[in-house]
């Protein structure tokens, strides 16, 4: 969020503000402004103005309300906020409508900066406005994809980020505003939470009704089952159920045999069942796919370790660490194999390295208490 404001903060470059002169006020419909609030003007907009021949001996005070919107959309920390505030709501009740129908405006006309600062401007005007929020959340969403074509990753998540925030902010309040089920849907499968998009698309079949939308999303279910099984497996491996996770995952081996990560997780489960002539297997298919995978080359190592065959073992290790030098665990587990293979002297380096790396691994602390042993 920090980073959000900062972006939308650099935005202020465009305003300038004028002040009321002292002993004065401005009459907004009833309301009276006094010379302690300065009136923001966009200088895009009166630039444009002065040379479309528009401009007034006196500001119109359209453009101050335009100035007001814009300032509070760039920047809601600003001092005159609540005050800003009760002028719009005071120069038109129907405010809320005014901003939500321009912003969408300039985001159809190509301005998408524009429309976000104004579909912004909503959001912290009325989080409750829900249509408001919405096309807030898809104009963010749009962002995010321009951040990312334009290969600026961290500022594309941040804008992705916020977009599914807000999206679910709409659902607390709101359980039965479908579209937010449907486009959220996109946003966990972006994020390769695979069974969260499932649970909410299903959702979107009882509640939404347009029926191109409805089939584009049981079009994605189909084709994010899979991957939905995969998660599942791999959470019930990594929850200790190893022979559920198994269930799961050993089908879609079938069906995926370069999937190395698949393969990685069956590997796992296996392992954790004790049987690793065939966690060994699936290791090496993860190795064979994805030679740099380091982690592959570990687990590989404790599955020959735990077999009794300690030279392969070392020997497995050691093109982990080749890839991964100061990873400690690796480290540690090589020091372990020497010792099993009575080389004291080299077991003794990896284990201190291993310490030096991270001496607060709990794993670790014990190989150096076992080390000890032979010292």
């Amino acid at each position: 969020m920090k980073r959000l404001d900062e972006y939308f903060k650099k935005k202020t470059k465009n305003l300038s503000f004028i002040e009321i002169k002292p002993n004065s006020y401005v009459d907004i419909k009833g309301y009276k402004v006094g010379p302690e609030t300065p009136l923001p003007l966009v200088l895009d907009e009166l630039v444009k103005e002065i040379q479309e021949g528009k401009a007034q001996d006196e500001v119109n005070f359209a453009t101050v309300i335009n100035g007001i919107i814009y300032t509070i959309g760039v920047d809601p920390k600003f001092k005159h906020l609540e005050e800003y505030k009760k002028i719009l709501y005071n120069y038109d009740f129907r405010i809320e409508e005014f901003i939500l129908y321009n912003g969408l405006k300039k985001v159809n006309e190509g301005h998408l900066e524009d429309g976000l600062v104004w579909l912004r401007a909503l959001y912290i005007i009325n989080k409750r406005n829900l249509m408001g929020s919405y096309n807030y959340a898809l104009a963010l969403g749009e962002r995010a994809k321009e951040a990312y074509t334009l290969k600026d990753n961290n500022l594309g998540d941040v804008f992705l980020t916020t977009s599914t925030s807000i999206m679910e902010e709409i659902l607390d309040m709101d359980p039965n505003f479908s579209l937010a089920y449907y486009k959220l849907g996109y946003h966990y499968k972006t994020y390769k939470q695979y069974k969260k998009s499932q649970l909410i698309w299903q959702k979107y079949l009882r509640l939404g009704d347009d029926e191109a939308l409805l089939q584009d999303v049981r079009d994605s279910l189909e084709e994010i089952e899979d991957d939905v099984i995969y998660e599942e497996g791999y959470n019930e491996i990594l929850n200790g159920r190893p022979d559920i996770g198994l269930e799961k995952l050993l089908p879609l081996s079938e069906r995926y045999n370069n999937w190395w990560n698949l393969h990685f997780m069956i590997g796992l489960g296996y392992r954790q069942l004790g049987e690793f002539q065939n966690a060994k297997l699936h290791f090496q298919k993860v190795i064979e796919v994805n030679p740099k995978q380091a982690d592959a080359f570990n687990e590989l190592g404790l599955c020959l370790a735990y077999m009794g065959n300690f030279e392969d073992a070392i020997e497995s290790f050691s093109k982990g660490i080749d890839l991964k030098p100061n990873d400690y665990e690796i480290i540690c587990n090589r020091g372990m194999a020497y010792i099993q293979v009575n080389d004291i002297e080299n077991a003794k380096k990896d284990i201190n390295k291993a310490y030096n790396i991270n001496p607060n691994d709990e794993i670790t602390i014990a190989c150096k208490n076992e080390l000890e042993k032979y010292m």
